[in-house]
């Protein structure tokens, strides 16, 4: 299967369907002979690669960057660009850890990020509910900078299959990105607070509000903190509306 990519403030997305991703990434973890690394980026992700070009230059050097945010594709459609579904991170895993069971497919993983409780509880809910996923090993992102080579050091000696990343954005990108070459994994997703959902130190909403694409609304709700954070929802949706605009102007001045 081929990547195919949908371009949003010069960001190249993923526009395959959540099956397809699946797919696509379980083809990686068997051919891959180097690190696959995956961003799932959302609107406030994709604002900040427009304000921090080192940031930008690690996103895009991504081997795979899913949608993970409805903003995206309802602007992805406005912008004459659909992308197929929204692919967030952690439904993403949780998909990909039931097809790897399916196939009866023995991976190994190790988390990296959040509070060494619930990482560990995350490790266990996951090799719990998915037999064929053993835990490599895992360890907190309360890390000082100077520990970070003994951590990469602790990645190589677990070889898992699978890292996956939870210091939240931009620090788990530049964490792949920088130790690439020596993280001696198959795989490595960046999953922001996905572990605090695995080790259920926070639920996600419901399944209702999922579908009504409320979910960013429930979680400002249980989170008011968040709310500084949303702000910047506003200039993204401005800037979709100002390209929006540019792409029909030149529409119309071509068929005058």
């Amino acid at each position: 299967m081929r990547l195919q990519t949908t371009t949003i403030f010069d960001i190249p997305f993923s526009s395959m369907t959540m099956e397809e991703t699946i797919i696509y990434i379980t083809k990686q973890l068997h051919d891959r002979q180097d690190v696959f690394h995956i961003v799932t980026a959302n609107p406030e992700i994709v604002m900040y690669t427009k304000r921090n070009l080192r940031f930008k230059t690690a996103v895009k050097k991504a081997d795979l960057i899913t949608p993970d945010g409805v903003g995206l594709i309802k602007a992805s459609k406005l912008l004459g660009k659909p992308i197929a579904e929204r692919v967030t991170g952690f439904d993403m895993m949780n998909n990909w850890f039931t097809h790897l069971s399916e196939q009866e497919t023995n991976v190994s993983v190790f988390l990296l990020g959040a509070r060494q409780h619930v990482a560990e509880k995350a490790g266990r809910t996951i090799t719990a509910k998915y037999p064929n996923i053993k835990l490599a090993g895992c360890h907190h992102g309360y890390f000082k900078k100077e520990d970070t080579v003994q951590i990469v050091e602790q990645i190589q000696k677990a070889k898992p299959d699978i890292l996956l990343v939870a210091l939240g954005f931009p620090r788990q990108e530049f964490f792949i990105q920088t130790y690439k070459d020596q993280l001696q994994v198959k795989v490595a997703v960046g999953v922001g607070g996905s572990f605090d959902v695995w080790a259920g130190e926070v639920q996600r909403a419901p399944k209702w509000i999922r579908r009504i694409n409320l979910e960013w609304f429930y979680r400002l709700c249980m989170e008011p903190s968040r709310f500084h954070r949303q702000l910047v929802l506003i200039d993204f949706v401005k800037d979709v509306f100002r390209e929006w605009r540019e792409i029909k102007a030149k529409k119309t001045s071509s068929n005058l």
